[in-house]
């Protein structure tokens, strides 16, 4: 069915969408207004339109997650067909791969969904194996899906959908940081689900390959309001994009202002990349690219001066980088990360882009950018509350805002239609016709054909290729081993007839079949800091006799170790719960000292600053020596009782630490629903609460690197205050995003409000060792502290 064909008669829409109107909280005028479509059972609808017009807000209401789990103002009406009503019925696959999982592991987050469905558990393994199969990831069901490239992560959020038989499939730009490769898989399919017949409604800006399996067109306009189009007006638009002349040839006149010299770079045990050497000159476009997991941004970052290389040299403008005082190198390198939200200093846009409070008069040059980039009517709002593409926008203008000899841009244009990302890539020219250095890390070779002067190809460990933009794409061999083929050929689908009515089709391509074993190979290769939560010191906890333990009994046995230490009030009593503390800690939970306190050292910082607190100030009582000095009042019994009162709370914390190394977080918090009883809402609560803490190293790094790029970095004795409340910040960040993920995939209601009402895929037992584990720990601890 064409973009004007009607569907047959007596067809009745399986979606209706009447005067939406979508205001959120904090804004003048609603994002989405008066927005009026029908969609029909087994239509491919594509909903296109300018970065933060409001396409993703349209697919939220849709699926409920707006007002449901995202507060906003909604008028109109959504009316769904029969077959939408149920629970589960509607699917709906994320933008950000990483924001959009809510457990941990591969069969336990497809089996999430089914739980919320009350689908028997035996049934479940099925399931799970026939979602798997379909969108061609084959993985161990067992492995952990944070590991995962890109590509993987996005087929892995598709079956998840595709368990709990969805009726409608929303995919929310689910190609945006993907690699040509892998978004040509995703991209197949969703051609074979459309030809499977499911009723998909999809966002996407590189929406080419898609077209042939398009049904419909809506553009949603600036105003919010969406309107009828084909997709061969889409087509005839991209047509329109400027050409532009590539460079024949490129003189490199002068010193190379930034050089590596057989650099290489591992994390713990493991190379992400060697032996890279390249130099980069003034009036330079360079573009990085390479398959997902490749080691892209990390080779950017080392670039920066942000991460040391394991061997070799950077040179910045002839100078080893690592002797160039970070104020002075961030004056010559502007830094741009993948994720914008990292170099956020400010609570209001017009404050981001002008590095400063500017107050209710904002200045011209700043009203200038703003509306340069698209801004200009969000001066007010956060900029945590912007579109993925208008954040990246902000940050884009936050670099270019100064001047700077090299500019490090990691996937400047991504979440952009074509308008913003023209506006973003102009500016880019300008620097280079001032002779600037500019080094993009993309996805994108349409970008690379069209302005990279030179490429670079990093893939599989090593330097593939180094050299002109017209050579790159002769190489047919380079292009295949770094994933980039795909970006040129149309999609392949073959589903049976058998396929079609069992979901499942029989193409199992060779192609195929290489992607999923390059896809394999890069499971934990993508970011380091994930190389390390996998070390060897993380696996010897999860093999410890604590991480048998009943989760439940542990907090309840660690708890009553605790308060028994908040009571002492002796350095003898003192002393006594923290051998307590320390066997279980190392005896029974197997933590390795120097990761338990690189992980504590923040906390161990603030009971610094506490215990000069006590000394400096505490009242002492007659027959005390104390000394004035300032405004101080210095003793020893100040001292003394600061330093009972920090070792009484930290051995808490480190009690803490210890239940989280050696606990599974699913079976803790399936464990508080199945044996005492817990809310599924509470107890799947804790987890969104405290996921922030699995991610809590790469995390604070990365807000480091960023605040350092931004000359923002501080005194270190006071980074741990002034980083508390952006990390924070970020944390409830993060915790808001996995509630929302679980809500799209059918929690709420009866499943998360009653334990007995939804099913469970692991089954958490109380046994023998849990009681006599228990009973050592806390008569142990009773001996000791009274005897």
């Amino acid at each position: 069915m064409n973009a004007f064909e009607r569907p047959a008669a007596g067809v009745s829409p399986v979606l209706s969408v009447r005067n939406l109107s979508v205001t959120y909280l904090d804004d003048d005028k609603p994002t989405v207004a008066d927005c009026t479509f029908d969609v029909y059972p087994g239509e491919c609808v594509l909903l296109t339109g300018p970065s933060g017009s409001g396409k993703s807000t349209i697919a939220m209401a849709i699926a409920g997650i707006i007002p449901r789990s995202v507060e906003a103002q909604m008028s109109g009406e959504i009316q769904l067909g029969t077959a939408l009503k149920a629970p589960g019925k509607i699917g709906y696959v994320f933008q950000d791969p990483n924001s959009q999982f809510c457990m941990l592991t591969v069969e336990d987050e497809i089996a999430f969904g089914l739980e919320n469905l009350r689908i028997p558990r035996e049934s479940m393994p099925a399931k799970i194996d026939s979602a798997l199969r379909r969108v061609r990831l084959d993985v161990n069901q067992q492995a952990h899906h944070a590991d995962f490239s890109g590509g993987m992560k996005q087929k892995l959020a598709i079956a998840s959908a595709l368990a709990m038989d969805c009726e409608l499939i929303i995919l929310d730009e689910p190609t945006a940081n993907l690699d040509p490769q892998s978004t040509r898989e995703v991209f197949e399919r969703i051609a074979e689900l459309r030809s499977m017949g499911r009723t998909l409604l999809i966002v996407e800006h590189k929406y080419e390959p898609l077209l042939p399996y398009i049904d419909r067109v809506l553009t949603v306009a600036p105003d919010g309001r969406v309107h009828r189009g084909a997709t061969a007006d889409l087509l005839s638009q991209r047509a329109r994009r400027p050409s532009r002349q590539l460079p024949s040839s490129h003189a490199h006149a002068g010193h190379p202002v930034l050089q590596l010299s057989d650099v290489s770079l591992a994390y713990a045990k493991h190379s992400v990349w060697s032996h890279i050497s390249a130099a980069f000159y003034k009036g330079e476009w360079v573009a990085i690219v390479g398959p997902n997991g490749a080691g892209k941004s990390s080779l950017l970052e080392v670039m920066a001066g942000l991460t040391p290389p394991t061997a070799g040299r950077v040179s910045l403008c002839g100078e080893n980088i690592e002797q160039v005082r970070p104020g002075q190198r961030y004056q010559t390198i502007a830094y741009g990360f993948q994720n914008p939200e990292y170099q956020f200093l400010f609570e209001r846009v017009a404050d981001e882009m002008a590095g400063r409070l500017v107050g209710d008069v904002i200045p011209p040059h700043v009203e200038a950018l703003l509306a340069e980039f698209g801004l200009k009517d969000h001066a007010g709002a956060s900029p945590y509350a912007l579109s993925q593409g208008q954040k990246r926008r902000l940050a884009v203008g936050v670099m270019l805002r100064d001047d700077h000899d090299v500019f490090l841009f990691d996937e400047p244009t991504y979440g952009q239609d074509a308008s913003s990302e023209e506006t973003i890539l102009s500016r880019l020219v300008t620097l280079l016709a001032s002779g600037k250095t500019v080094v993009t890390v993309t996805h994108d070779l349409e970008i690379v054909r069209r302005y990279a002067t030179r490429v670079l190809v990093i893939a599989q460990g090593e330097l593939l290729f180094d050299g002109g933009v017209n050579e790159l794409f002769e190489r047919e061999d380079v292009l295949r081993r770094a994933h980039l083929i795909d970006d040129v050929r149309p999609l392949r689908i073959n589903v049976s007839k058998e396929g079609r009515e069992q979901g499942t089709g029989p193409m199992q391509t060779a192609h195929s079949a290489a992607g999923a074993a390059e896809g394999a190979a890069l499971i934990g290769v993508s970011r380091g800091y994930k190389q390390q939560t996998g070390s060897a010191e993380c696996k010897a906890s999860a093999r410890s006799p604590m991480s048998r333990i009943h989760p439940g009994v542990k907090l309840l046995t660690l708890l009553v170790v605790a308060v028994l230490t908040l009571f002492a009030n002796t350095f003898r009593e003192l002393g006594s719960m923290w051998v307590v503390t320390l066997v279980i800690a190392f005896g029974l939970g197997w933590c390795n000292p120097w990761r338990a306190f690189k992980r504590l050292s923040v906390v161990l910082a603030m009971y610094v600053i506490y215990l000069w607190t006590f000394a400096a100030n505490a009242a002492t009582p007659p027959g005390y020596h104390y000394v004035n000095f300032l405004w101080f009042h210095l003793s020893v019994y100040g001292l003394l009782q600061g330093v009972l009162v920090a070792l009484r709370t930290f051995s808490t914390v480190v009690l803490a630490y210890v239940f989280l190394e050696t606990t599974d977080g699913t079976n803790f918090v399936v464990s508080l629903s199945q044996s005492f009883r817990l809310p599924p809402k509470l107890a799947y609560g804790i987890m969104a609460g405290t996921g922030f803490l699995q991610r809590f190293d790469h995390e604070l790094r990365t807000f480091r690197l960023a605040r350092r790029v931004r000359g923002r970095q501080g005194w270190w004795v006071t980074r741990p205050v002034t980083y508390a409340l952006p990390m924070l910040s970020q944390s409830i960040r993060l915790s808001e995003r996995l509630a929302t993920a679980m809500e799209a995939r059918g929690f709420y209601g009866a499943p998360a409000d009653k334990w007995d009402e939804r099913s469970y895929f692991r089954r958490i037992s109380f046994a023998a060792g849990d009681f006599l584990f228990a009973g050592l720990c806390v008569v142990g601890a009773v001996l000791l502290f009274f005897v």
